[in-house]
């Protein structure tokens, strides 16, 4: 898999290329214009990173509901098995520790492999082209590439209430012929992403 979060041999002072515009990426950063810090494997020695997105933190809200209400479920029967009148299968007290920390174990699992997908499935924007690296669980992952002057059309879309407060959407990229158009769904501030892409291909435009 493209390793996204190396520093790139090219970058030898992080303080000049912040005046020029560049910015620190962060952890958990899901829209960054001119990133420093971030490279794929297939990255040229003269190819920039011009735009990194992932899915708005917003959209992880779901699972981290769900993992927080099953690390909590065990506590909270243990709480209220007596006035529910419940109570646990008589096992010996090792059978009960054992499934207790298959449990926990499950838990994590689920909350560690959502987390990967959403950290790992990234969209970048180079001069020269786009890379769309999909992440489905820890064995499966895919990486499309498309030259900048293949792509013919950028729009987004931005519906629902919580999209508009959250200022999140999808921006959608056509491309030419028979290659496979790229999506980068549920994105922070998409206007502004369709907006940068579409300045990108005119210019490519321009050279060609």
């Amino acid at each position: 898999m493209p390793d996204i979060f190396v520093k790139p041999e090219n970058i030898k002072n992080e303080a000049t290329l912040s005046s020029n515009g560049s910015n620190h990426i962060r952890m958990f950063s899901a829209f960054c214009v001119k990133p420093l810090g971030v490279s794929f494997a297939e990255q040229a020695p003269d190819e920039k990173i011009l735009l990194f997105l992932r899915r708005h933190f917003i959209t992880n809200l779901l699972w981290i509901l769900i993992t927080s209400l099953l690390l909590l479920a065990p506590i909270l029967y243990l709480i209220f098995r007596s006035q529910l009148q419940l109570e646990i299968i008589n096992l010996p007290l090792q059978f009960i520790l054992i499934f207790i920390i298959f449990y926990y174990l499950a838990v994590f699992a689920y909350a560690f492999i959502n987390f990967l997908s959403w950290f790992y499935n990234v969209f970048i924007v180079t001069q020269k082209r786009v890379v769309d690296i999909d992440y489905s669980n820890i064995v499966i992952h895919n990486v499309a590439f498309t030259k900048l002057s293949h792509v013919q059309d950028v729009n987004y879309s931005q519906v629902g209430f919580i999209h508009s407060l959250f200022n999140y959407g999808d921006v959608f990229l056509q491309t030419a012929g028979t290659e496979v158009n790229f999506e980068a769904l549920s994105v922070p501030q998409p206007r502004r992403a369709a907006h940068i892409i579409a300045e990108l291909i005119g210019k490519e435009a321009h050279k060609t």
